[in-house]
């Protein structure tokens, strides 16, 4: 495992462009990151992101797989609050913890 990797989501997509296409690649990635065993120490879901986490996200089986294998799965608890939704995977976590990744380890934008 690459315990020194978080991986931060801003959005629905990966990439800029086309949207749906990019949402087939954030799930083809997923998809590949189950299957294997250097995984990220994080994956960190800000802003619209979030709705990735929600209850019937296709995202969710996935996310969850991830976090069965130490995957850490955090969501940005003001943006959950401020998009009015509940993660069905992962948790909430504040600023404070959200920095402590990023300033403590490498960190991949998609």
């Amino acid at each position: 495992m690459n315990k020194n990797s978080v991986i931060i989501f801003g959005s629905e997509y990966v990439g800029s462009g086309d949207e749906t296409l990019g949402f087939a690649i954030l799930m083809e990635l997923l998809n590949a990151l189950t299957k294997r065993e250097d995984l990220p120490k994080a994956m960190i879901f800000w802003n619209t992101a979030v709705r990735l986490l929600e209850q019937g996200s296709p995202a969710v089986p996935r996310l969850k797989a991830l976090e069965e294998k130490g995957v850490q799965i955090l969501a940005g608890r003001l943006c959950l609050q401020d998009l009015g939704i509940v993660n069905e995977v992962g948790k909430a976590a504040g600023m404070d913890e959200i920095l402590d990744l990023i300033l403590h380890n490498e960190v991949i934008n998609l």
